[in-house]
């Protein structure tokens, strides 16, 4: 007889799944930070942050014990989440209809991230990563609106950056 066990330790799965956030982090940020001085992205860019927006929202979901956000609000944050990558990727026709919501969702997700980073850092995370994938179809054409564009990208940026910093430094969510 042949031992079909495995070689690979149980440590692989969270591993491989806190590398797939460590990589998408820096998508979302460097967009978030590049968006103070950038025009709207094209669609290609715009799929890869709302994919990339996505991809480490499922992450941490996957990888987090517990969210402090009511699972409703989780849910939600996940729709919205979605939605950005899926309107880009399927349906770039609504794009002018969206672009006239998206500033008002940006604002509450970024509220909200705000709001609950201090006391819980995985329901501000997802908040923030909610907020750019939105922030992709933000184009003011006044100056407060490109200045207020400009401050809340800069401040969602910073956002995931420092959340992520935290996690990577304390050996994961705590």
């Amino acid at each position: 007889m042949h031992d079909h066990g495995s070689t690979v330790p149980v440590l692989a799965g969270p591993v491989l799944l806190y590398l797939m956030l460590y990589f998408s982090v820096p998508v979302v940020a460097g967009f978030a930070l590049m968006r103070i001085t950038t025009p709207p992205p094209r669609r290609a860019d715009a799929l890869l942050v709302t994919g990339a927006s996505t991809t480490a929202f499922l992450v941490a979901m996957m990888v987090v014990p517990a969210f402090g956000l009511p699972p409703q609000a989780t849910v939600l944050l996940l729709v919205a989440g979605i939605v950005p990558f899926v309107i880009w990727w399927r349906a770039p026709h609504l794009l002018v209809r969206t672009a006239l919501l998206a500033p008002w969702l940006v604002a509450a997700a970024t509220v909200t991230g705000l709001l609950r980073a201090p006391a819980d850092l995985p329901g501000g995370f997802t908040a923030a990563l909610t907020a750019v994938s939105w922030l992709t179809f933000c184009a003011p054409r006044s100056r407060p609106g490109r200045i207020a564009v400009r401050v809340t990208a800069g401040t969602l940026a910073l956002t995931v950056v420092a959340i992520t910093a935290k996690v990577a430094s304390a050996g994961g969510w705590q």
